[in-house]
This record gives C-alpha cells, structure tokens and sequence, in this order.
C-alpha cells in the first residue's frame, strides 16, 4: 500500500536527542507512514540509533549518504518517499503523539496542498517555552500565505506543515545552504500551492533551541553568506513569474529581516551598504517599519546608513542592553 504520509527526517549527528525524536514518530497514533531517516554523514552514534529503530520497525527507511547540509539530506528523502503528503521533522525535534493524525485530517477535509499547526518553541538549558504565531485566517492562496510569512506574521518553518509531495515537481534545492533554506522552500512550496489551510490546535511540534543547534551555534563567515545569499534565490526563483512585481514589498521586507539577522549575529561587515539598501526599501514601502523584527532594528540600520561609526557605536548600545546577544 502506498503510505499516506512520509516523515522525512535529516540526521546529522544529533545522537542524544535522536531517540526521542524517532521514539516520538514511531508511537504516531496515525499509523499509515512511511518514515524516512536520512543519515547525512553523521560521526557520532546516530548510524547506531537508526538501525536500531530501523530493526524493529519496518515502516523505517534508511537512507545513509555523504554529508551535503540539510538541504540536500530533504532532497534524498523526498526522491526516496513514497506519500501522499511529506513532513519534514529535523533529527533533533520531536512531535506530539497525534500530531500527523490531526495535521492530516485538517488536509484531507480540506482538500489543501498544505496544513500548517502550531508549535511550541523550546529552549532546554532554561526550562522555558513559548507558542509559534498563530495566523489569523483559516485558509489562504499560497501566495497570501507567502505574504503573511514575509511580513512575520507567520513562520517559514517547514516542520510546522504538512504538505502534498507533489508539490515538489518543480522545487529546487540549493546545495550547502545552512541558513534560510526553509525560505527559500517554503518560497517555492508556498508559489505552487493553491491551498493553505490553519489548523488552530494546540502545538503539535517542539521546535528546541540548544546553544549547538545551527540556528543558534557559532556564527561563521559561511552562515553570513547564506543569510546574505537567500533573499537573492527567492527573488531569483519568483522573478520570471507573472506575479513578480506585485509581490516587491514582501522581497523587501524578507532582504531587510535578512540583514537585520546579520546585525543581531553582530556582523558588521558591509553594514554601512546594507543599512543604506534597507533604507531605501522602507522609503518605499514605510509600513514595512511595523514589522516587529525592522522595528527593532530600524535605528540601528538607520544610523549605520548614515555614518559606519554612529552605526558602531550605537550597535555597542544594543550589546549593552542585550538587544543584540
């Protein structure tokens, strides 16, 4: 039988949170899965782990591959998978036991191309948690629910939706991104999707935050490329679509909240060029300052525009009063 659900999940030496992670997916109590474990070159003991679950359940297939990044570690399991829908669940996270159940039930009675839930934001080392946003419609175009992400009143996150693996016919993955490749896919998944629909449950999936994982660990002259690099492949990947110039103000706001992501990692470099660009978007598009995210940063990037040593200076302020950490 075909499975109506694959999880795909991309490893990469998380092998003291792997087990409960898969622990999590196999005691699904929607059982017509197919769960795809994508070793992508893991040292530590992940391997292990994985053909141990693999043992004793056979709805497990492993796929062991030379480490490439998250991004082509999803590519591999999307070509292996064989469902309906697609789920990606990163080797480190965990879902709640009926969170493919109702996630899929929501996408099945609505006939939608994607199902998105809440989530719950997980930070161990403090004990603490928050809610992911929760949109405020039920159900959206794919493109309005692109716009209600570039204007963060939604998440890019992949994990936090089901969706139709055909939808993947025309998606591209870019090799080596380690930063904002869930934009740049949820970009393109969003574009052919005609339906987005909102399941307003409680949280079905806990998306942790540890000082190692990548979104928080060391940054890197590698991961400022990537930040700079992604805002440029979605424009690159909508620019020969019919609705490019309708949907400028949402690049913009996604290349300002990029390089604002930059100033909250403390990268300086190019600063002075950047905040001038930014600049130069808000002017056309001053609402865009609403955006909580530009909001907080808007002095900052005002005075960087305007001189590199009030920029500097002032970006001290913000390490000062921890808005920048």
């Amino acid at each position: 039988m075909t499975p109506q659900v694959s999880v795909i999940i991309p490893v990469y030496n998380v092998g003291k949170y792997l087990e409960k992670c898969l622990t999590s997916v196999v005691g699904q109590t929607f059982s017509n899965l197919e769960i795809v474990v994508v070793n992508d070159g893991s040292t530590d003991d992940s391997p292990q782990i994985i053909a141990r679950f693999a043992r004793q359940d056979s709805r497990i297939v492993v796929i062991d591959k030379p480490n490439e990044g998250l991004a082509y570690a999803r590519k591999s399991g999307v070509e292996a998978a064989r469902g309906i829908y697609i789920y990606h669940l990163d080797g480190d996270d965990y879902i709640e036991p009926d969170a493919i159940e109702l996630i899929y039930a929501k996408a099945r009675e609505t006939d939608a191309d994607m199902a998105v839930a809440r989530f719950s934001i997980d930070y161990p080392e403090t004990g603490t948690s928050q809610h992911s946003l929760l949109p405020s419609r039920e159900s959206y175009t794919g493109l309005e629910y692109f716009s209600e992400i570039a204007f963060s009143k939604a998440h890019w996150s992949v994990f936090s939706y089901l969706h139709k693996r055909s939808l993947y016919d025309h998606v591209a993955f870019r090799k080596g991104l380690s930063y904002g490749e869930d934009v740049y896919l949820t970009t393109q998944l969003t574009y052919y999707a005609s339906r987005v629909v909102i399941l307003k449950s409680k949280p079905l999936f806990h998306y942790i935050i540890r000082k190692s994982s990548i979104t928080n660990s060391r940054f890197s002259e590698q991961k400022a490329r990537d930040i700079l690099l992604y805002p440029d492949l979605v424009n690159d990947f909508l620019k020969d679509k019919p609705e490019y110039s309708s949907l400028q103000k949402e690049l913009g706001a996604i290349r300002i909240q990029a390089y604002n992501t930059l100033l909250s990692k403390r990268w300086f470099n190019d600063a002075h060029r950047l905040s001038r660009e930014s600049l130069t978007i808000l002017r056309q598009y001053p609402d865009l300052r609403n955006i909580p995210q530009i909001r907080a940063f808007r002095k900052l990037f005002t005075l960087y525009a305007h001189s590199r040593v009030l920029g500097r200076l002032y970006a001290q302020y913000y390490i000062c009063k921890k808005k920048i950490k």
